[in-house]
C-alpha cells in the first residue's frame, strides 16, 4: 500500500484536476488517474470495488467515442462509493475531509461533463 502522504498527494491532485472543469480534464488525463488510482485500492479489501468501479469508468474513457452520459453515470457511482467510504476513515486527519471533497468533485465533474 502506498503510504499515507502519497495517497494525501494523489487525493489532492486528483480534486484539483476534478474542481478544474471539463476545459482541462480530458479523457486522456482521466484514464492516467485512474491508472495512478487502480493499484492503490486495489490493495485494500474495503476499496476494492472502488477500484473495479474506477477501472470500469478507465474503460468508459477508453471507448471511442467516449460516451458522456456513461461517464457521468459512473462518476456518480464512484462519488457515492466515496462518501460511504468517508466516514469509516474516522474522525482524526485530514483523511475523511479529503474524501469528502472527492466526492464533492467527482459529482461536480460529472454534472460539467454531461451538459
Amino acid at each position: 500500500m502506498e503510504d499515507l502522504a502519497d495517497i494525501t498527494a494523489l487525493l489532492e491532485e486528483t480534486i484539483s484536476q476534478l474542481m478544474a472543469g471539463t476545459e482541462t480534464l480530458t479523457a486522456e488525463k482521466g484514464i492516467l488517474l485512474a491508472d495512478q488510482w487502480i493499484g492503490p485500492l486495489q490493495s485494500s479489501e474495503n476499496t476494492k470495488p472502488i477500484a473495479e468501479e474506477v477501472q470500469k469508468l478507465k474503460s468508459l474513457l477508453q471507448a471511442q467515442p467516449v460516451n458522456e452520459e456513461n461517464v457521468t453515470a459512473q462518476l456518480n457511482h464512484i462519488a457515492e462509493k466515496v462518501a460511504v467510504l468517508a466516514p469509516d476513515m474516522g474522525t482524526e486527519g485530514e483523511m475523511p475531509s479529503l474524501l469528502a471533497a472527492l466526492a464533492t468533485a467527482l459529482r461536480m465533474s460529472g454534472e460539467t461533463t454531461g451538459e
